[in-house]
């Protein structure tokens, strides 16, 4: 099969799945990852497509549903992650990637689905793209959203050198995590152990790469 034909027949399937505001999202995010991709990992552009495309295939379920397939899967989660379900979706998506499309069951895949919320230690350039294009894709009106967005793509004109585009995703990133932690932080929630670990580990990018140059 066909590339087209394939990633077509995927955005049929998964837009038939989702309601109409998510399906919308999961489109925006996926053009955008491209728009991403073609930065910084354009050789692996099928499985950018893909990846942003299942990223919330569980996303319209509620939490009893959530932690049902958990269960099934004999997922133990913590209670910090318990107390968080919003981020439940990525680990039940990237479980049912195998079961409801095996086709695409692919490690890479499966690795930017299950860390697209909270991210996590020593991430791939995959793992990166799907969190970001996640977080600001033009249909987000979030302030903090909006604010990434016009950092992240205001800042990559004029830069010409890999490092100086490394770095400044780095950078990205970081801001990213700080907004997510001061949000949760405002609203007295818990803040996933992995987002911690993320911010850190950018962090020491940042200043290896800022070395480099």
């Amino acid at each position: 099969m066909k590339v087209d034909v394939k990633l077509d027949s995927l955005r049929a399937v998964i837009t038939e799945r989702l309601g109409d505001f998510r399906a919308k999202h999961v489109l925006s995010t996926e053009n955008e990852a491209a728009r991403i991709a073609a930065v910084y990992l354009p050789e692996k552009m099928e499985k950018v497509r893909i990846s942003a495309l299942l990223h919330d295939i569980t996303k319209e379920y509620d939490t009893k549903k959530q932690l049902q397939i958990l269960n099934e899967f004999g997922i133990i989660i913590d209670n910090v992650t318990l107390k968080s379900p919003k981020v439940l979706h990525a680990l039940t998506a990237s479980l049912l990637i195998p079961v409801e499309f095996e086709e695409f069951a692919d490690d890479e895949i499966i690795s930017a689905v299950r860390n697209h919320t909270t991210g996590h230690k020593n991430m791939s350039l995959l793992d990166i793209i799907i969190y970001l294009a996640d977080y600001i894709e033009p249909t987000r009106k979030f302030e903090d959203c909006i604010k990434l967005r016009e950092y992240f793509w205001g800042g990559l004109e004029g830069l010409v050198t890999q490092n100086e585009k490394l770095l400044h995703l780095y950078k990205t990133m970081v801001m990213s995590f700080d907004f997510t932690i001061e949000n949760l932080i405002s609203e007295h929630c818990v803040v996933a152990t992995d987002t911690f670990a993320a911010r850190n580990e950018f962090i020491l990018k940042c200043l290896n790469v800022s070395e480099e140059n």
